[in-house]
């Protein structure tokens, strides 16, 4: 009598496929820093807070740290500059209109003004 010899799939497959290489699997978490504004207070009375916060996250998420505030009705700041700078050291990106502001407090240097001088010729 023949012995029957009972293979699963996966035996079989691995008979026949070709031996696949090695793949080293490198994970890398990359968390993105913003810091941008959380807007606060009511109907056409807006209130914001500088905020440093993951920039995956929504709007008005839970940031990782509040860097001040900014009142646009009356042109008021509140700027926590070390804890600012101490963002953009490790890699913080700011948005535009935080950028302008930080400009305006010189958290930050301004872009240099470019002044075109005519050549005179002697």
């Amino acid at each position: 009598m023949a012995s029957l010899v009972t293979h699963s799939v996966a035996q079989r497959t691995a008979a026949f496929a070709p031996a696949r290489p090695q793949r080293s699997v490198c994970v890398s978490v990359e968390n993105r820093v913003a810091i941008r504004f959380q807007r606060y207070g009511r109907k056409k009375a807006p209130f914001y807070r500088l905020v440093a916060i993951d920039s995956r996250d929504r709007r008005e998420g839970r940031p990782i740290e509040y860097l001040g505030w900014y009142d646009p009705l009356k042109k008021e700041t509140n700027l926590n500059a070390p804890a600012i700078k101490k963002w953009l050291t490790v890699g913080a990106q700011p948005s535009e209109t935080v950028k302008n502001l930080l400009k305006k407090a010189y958290v930050i240097q301004p872009d240099a003004i470019k002044v075109d001088v005519p050549r005179v010729e002697l």
